[in-house]
């Protein structure tokens, strides 16, 4: 058996014989915005806390528990979100990293922050007591297209003096690495696009985590893992949705035969009575259309 290696920093060697070639290259390529890596350093408070910390502006916010990957179940839809994090102050952060455009932005966050709503607020609470929530959409595009790095939404009040902003415990940010402007914010979002290690003094968690997953065999080990683990639900997903095109050309398919067999029967009664010596008037008063009994007539000139 050939045992593959790869070189670490300071020359460690690590070995990684169990993976393939090409999920060793997709791991190294991994980014921090690519769904398989940023679920492994997501799951590190200081690193959630240090991402919001920036974007927010808030450098006393205190993240006290962080859920990757996190399933909400809703009556209609499952979601899941790339990280739930709960704040010290008991409101809920939701961190998402979106590469791909097309997904109706606006209205999946409205979505995600009300299902986030329903899921953490205990049957009972008063309104007073439903909790904070808020989205931080991270995206590789310009996802409302309004040429800012950072979009705060939120809803408000039209007065006669103007927009006014409602305090409903909901907060939604628009973020994207496309617009630059060289504030630490920026510098942060662009790290997220790297592919290589970095050591970045002004974000001493996130650089301690890239470092662990693509210098260190442990880390190294479980990227390989994540995108084992990613390719196989992406197959596994691809053949329900391939099952589920089966089984609905197949219900077509049935009704399209089942629709010609109903046709081909109405038509050889038509036939039969035709040739019984029935009228054309009998016939129509029979439940049979104009067209049908056109059709047949057709056949038999």
């Amino acid at each position: 058996m050939t045992v593959l290696y790869k070189q670490g920093k300071g020359g460690v060697i690590m070995s990684y014989d169990k993976y393939s070639k090409a999920t060793k290259e997709t791991a190294e390529n991994l980014r921090i915005i690519d769904d398989a890596m940023f679920r492994l350093v997501a799951g590190r408070k200081g690193v959630c806390q240090e991402i919001l910390r920036t974007l927010l502006d808030k450098p006393e916010l205190k993240v006290i528990r962080v859920t990757p990957q996190s399933v909400i179940t809703s009556l209609h839809r499952e979601i899941i979100l790339d990280v739930l994090c709960v704040m010290e102050n008991g409101a809920y952060m939701n961190i998402e990293m979106q590469k791909g455009s097309g997904n109706d932005d606006i209205k999946r966050n409205r979505f995600y922050a009300s299902s986030t709503t329903a899921a953490y607020t205990p049957k009972g609470t008063d309104f007073t007591d439903i909790p904070q929530v808020t989205i931080l959409y991270i995206t590789e595009y310009d996802a409302l297209h309004n040429g800012q790095m950072i979009t705060h939404v939120k809803r408000c009040m039209e007065t006669r003096e103007g927009f006014v902003p409602v305090d409903d415990g909901e907060d939604i940010y628009f973020v994207n690495t496309v617009v630059r402007d060289g504030s630490d914010k920026s510098e942060l979002l662009q790290l997220f696009l790297r592919k290589d290690v970095f050591e970045e003094t002004k974000f001493p968690e996130l650089s301690k985590a890239v470092k662990y997953f693509k210098e260190t065999e442990g880390g190294f080990g479980e990227m390989c893992k994540t995108v084992e683990d990613y390719a196989k639900n992406y197959a596994k997903d691809y053949a329900e949705e391939r099952e589920e095109i089966v089984r609905e050309e197949e219900r077509k398919n049935a009704e399209k035969r089942e629709k010609t067999a109903r046709e081909e029967e109405r038509k050889n009664a038509i036939r039969k009575m035709l040739g019984s010596g029935l009228s054309r008037e009998m016939i129509l008063s029979m439940n049979y259309s104009e067209k049908e009994l056109k059709a047949v007539e057709k056949e038999l000139s």
